[in-house]
């Protein structure tokens, strides 16, 4: 198992989920999707243009394929709830390609990290996050 700390970007980096029925979709289906594909993540935060995510992969479950769940998860309900932004977001690509991902190789650097990612909205000046439920995600 190897823990990674995961970013990904709207489409253009576009403000996006600075709409709150937007945010709230993300806020909503992500620890969903999470959960579905028995993703073990330690700590998420949504952005106004990005996401990040602290998960684990295994060599039979890999990082490559988690995002590819998660992206596509997020952004077919995201188009679901609002088809109108299909046209609006290239046909309906709510995500840019790829994804940037760090490897957390220690207990100070997996710490370090939560702690980041809890305070990313802070630091930002936006309202504080959605508190994370750890026992939610992880059943």
């Amino acid at each position: 198992m190897e823990l990674y700390h995961v970013n990904f970007k709207t489409l253009g980096r576009r403000p996006i989920f600075e709409q709150p029925e937007y945010d709230d979709l993300i806020r909503t289906c992500l620890p969903v999707i999470l959960r579905q594909h028995g993703v073990i993540c330690l700590a998420w935060e949504l952005m106004p243009t990005h996401v990040h995510l602290l998960i684990a992969d295994f060599l039979d479950y890999p990082r490559s394929l988690i995002l590819q769940h998660v992206k596509g998860d997020t952004s077919r309900a995201f188009f679901r709830a609002f088809p109108r932004l299909r046209e609006d977001l290239r046909g309906g690509h709510l995500w840019e390609r790829g994804y940037y991902w760090a490897e957390v190789h220690s207990h100070r650097q997996c710490e370090a990290t939560i702690a980041y990612i809890q305070a990313n909205r802070l630091r930002a000046d936006l309202p504080p996050p959605v508190p994370l439920q750890p026992s939610a995600e992880l059943r």
